[in-house]
């Protein structure tokens, strides 16, 4: 081998290793960014993941305080049902009571008419002789006292 031949081999070789070394550094560069790149993007993905996060827990707040404000509103409903209930059957109690009341008067009023017939009062049998609230248990009496 002559001197050239190895003068043009180290000359490859350098040249070789100057391309390999570019090569490295350019990877090196482009991983060096490619990283950058990701740990930029985790950060922007943990600023949306809090941010969603907080949205997430305002929401739930809200969803427990419709929640709380229906199960009142249907407590409410409830309560009310249980007193119109109860009201239904006080008015059906009373008006049973009423119809007692009815049939009682027109038996005494009739029995009164058969102990004591008027017949020059001009009123018939089944006439309401209490009918303009002076009845003393008439609650538009004045002088009614309440039992």
């Amino acid at each position: 081998m002559d001197g050239m031949t190895i003068v043009w081999i180290v000359v490859a070789l350098a040249a070789l290793v100057i391309v390999v070394a570019v090569i490295a550094g350019a990877t090196r560069t482009s991983s060096k960014r490619r990283a950058e790149r990701r740990q930029q993007e985790a950060y922007e993905h943990e600023k949306q993941a809090r941010t969603s996060a907080a949205h997430a827990e305002r929401q739930q707040a809200a969803a427990d305080e419709v929640e709380a404000r229906a199960r009142k509103a249907q407590a409410i409903a409830d309560e009310k049902s249980a007193e119109a209930r109860r009201l239904s059957a006080g008015a059906t109690e009373r008006r049973e009571a009423a119809q007692e009341a009815r049939t009682e008067s027109t038996h005494h009023q009739s029995q009164a008419q058969n102990l004591w017939p008027e017949p020059d009062r001009g009123e018939s049998p089944d006439q309401n002789h209490w009918a303009d609230g002076t009845h003393p248990h008439d609650p538009r009496n004045p002088n009614h006292t309440k039992h």
